[in-house]
């Protein structure tokens, strides 16, 4: 877990800053592990299905200014990229390359279906993205290199100027202005003005949740329902970060949102569970046919292990289980294993744990949950 700055605990960073103020925690880890090279970082933007920007600093005129190309890209235009002045941001490393997962362990305390992806970036000198606000919460890492962030909460109105791609911000300046290095973090809530300039050439490693808007609750709940008000839980608490869990305040929280009265509640909750395994179109798992899904349980069954696919978005609440946008009723003899399914990201239970939930497992091979077994 990140080494919290003072006597904070993981109870009082939520009460005190959780979607509430930033906080920058030098230190918080000792170094990045799993790490990324720049070269590493820089294939996965070549791949077709990796979402992957370029942004570029214009200081040209007598104002920044930011351009954006999105790839893939050719490996020479990476390779002829200039000494300075841009920043390389690849989406969802962790769904391409499985081990960087590790780096959630860090936070614990916010529970797994609000954490959204792996954003790593690379910055040669001068690069960045320019000031901007995100509508999520995020906790930036500082890998190898120096970078200086500058935030605020502070309104900080918006400069149409400064780029055609980007929605960015005026230029600011900020008592909030820390040089990071290798292990600091700097974690932002909703709505908070940050700018972050590489010194030297550097990697960040940015942990971003995902929060639903009205509109992407509405139409699950059966509720047709406009507007831009995002899920907020400000009131999190560290008890509700079970692996996988969607508590029963989270689905209040969705029921408040969308105006539902509480005998909605299970439509809320199951509207929740949806957004939150919901992938990316070009991110969605293939799942095993009904022959290869059974052959997948028999070997489960004699032994073998099932590796969940590195993609794959797996959540549970008190009445349903939900897989990659796809849900099915939860049966009391299906919830172990489904704890040691999103605790471990792998199953081996013996057979006596297993056999009850075979229904349930084969649903979850078919909607693309495991890995496809060799020899399948």
């Amino acid at each position: 877990m990140l080494t919290l700055p003072g006597k904070l605990t993981a109870d009082t960073f939520l009460e005190r800053y959780w979607q509430k103020q930033p906080l920058f925690m030098p230190r918080a880890l000792p170094r990045i592990r799993p790490a990324i090279t720049r070269n590493e970082l820089g294939w996965l933007a070549t791949l077709e299905d990796v979402e992957s920007r370029l942004v570029f600093v214009d200081r040209s005129t007598h104002k920044r200014r930011y351009r954006v190309e999105s790839g893939p890209f050719e490996p020479a235009h990476l390779q002829n990229l200039p000494k300075r002045d841009w920043t390389l941001l690849v989406h969802d490393v962790e769904k391409h390359l499985p081990a960087m997962r590790a780096l959630f362990h860090h936070v614990p305390f916010i529970p797994q279906w609000r954490i959204d992806d792996l954003m790593v970036s690379f910055a040669a000198p001068g690069g960045g993205v320019g000031p901007h606000r995100d509508n999520y919460d995020v906790f930036l890492c500082q890998g190898t290199g120096v970078r200086n962030w500058r935030f605020t909460t502070d309104a900080i109105t918006d400069d149409l100027e400064a780029s055609d791609d980007l929605a960015l911000l005026s230029e600011f300046e900020s008592a909030a202005d820390h040089d990071t290095n290798e292990g600091d973090v700097l974690y932002l809530p909703p709505g908070a003005a940050h700018w972050g300039t590489a010194k030297r050439a550097c990697m960040t490693y940015s942990i971003g949740m995902r929060a639903p808007q009205v509109s992407d609750l509405s139409l699950a709940a059966g509720h047709v329902k406009d507007g831009q008000q995002f899920y907020g839980d400000a009131d999190l608490t560290a008890d509700e970060s079970v692996p996988g869990y969607i508590s029963h305040r989270a689905a209040k929280r969705a029921l408040e949102l969308l105006g539902l009265s509480s005998d909605r509640h299970n439509e809320a909750a199951k509207a929740l569970g949806l957004f939150a395994t919901q992938p990316k179109d070009w991110l969605k798992p293939d799942g095993l046919d009904e022959t290869m899904a059974m052959d997948a349980m028999h070997r489960l069954q004699s032994g073998a292990r099932l590796e969940v696919h590195g993609m794959a978005l797996i959540a549970f609440d008190s009445e349903r289980v939900y897989v990659n946008g796809s849900t099915r009723l939860l049966a009391p003899e299906d919830v172990p294993v489904v704890e040691e399914i999103c605790t471990k990201r792998s199953l081996s239970s013996p057979a006596s744990i297993v056999k009850p939930a075979t229904d349930m497992l084969q649903w979850m091979l078919r909607q693309g949950a495991f890995e496809i077994p060799e020899n399948s």
